[in-house]
């Protein structure tokens, strides 16, 4: 399997930020320590490129925070979910907690 990098991650998310498909991205950001990571809403593409984390530290399940957040924002928010993150989101799905139509997901890997 080819290993996801923080790059590709935000090259996918500047492309459909820049094309207006997506208003916010949902992922992870780090804080003042490398194993301190949270989850973070960003709107820009500097901003992305500035905050935007991906590693072994970004455990967080971003699922939980679409609930919150597609309430909050107009347009479509682009969530990375991994597989275990994909269980919780369904559920949340299932429950009507969140508008489909506002999300659009990618999946990642979970190492």
């Amino acid at each position: 399997m080819q290993k996801i990098t923080r790059e590709q991650l935000i090259e996918k998310a500047e492309s459909l930020l820049t094309s207006g498909t997506v208003s916010a991205v949902l992922g992870w950001k780090k804080g003042e320590f490398d194993y301190d990571v949270s989850p973070a809403i960003f709107t820009s593409i500097d901003e992305l490129k500035a905050k935007f984390v991906y590693g072994d530290f970004s455990s967080a399940n971003l699922s939980k925070y679409l609930v919150k957040k597609t309430e909050k924002l107009e347009g479509k928010i682009l969530v990375f979910l991994k597989p275990c993150d994909t269980y919780s989101f369904n559920q949340l799905l299932t429950e009507h907690r969140f508008d489909r139509d506002k999300v659009y997901a990618i999946g990642v890997q979970c190492d």
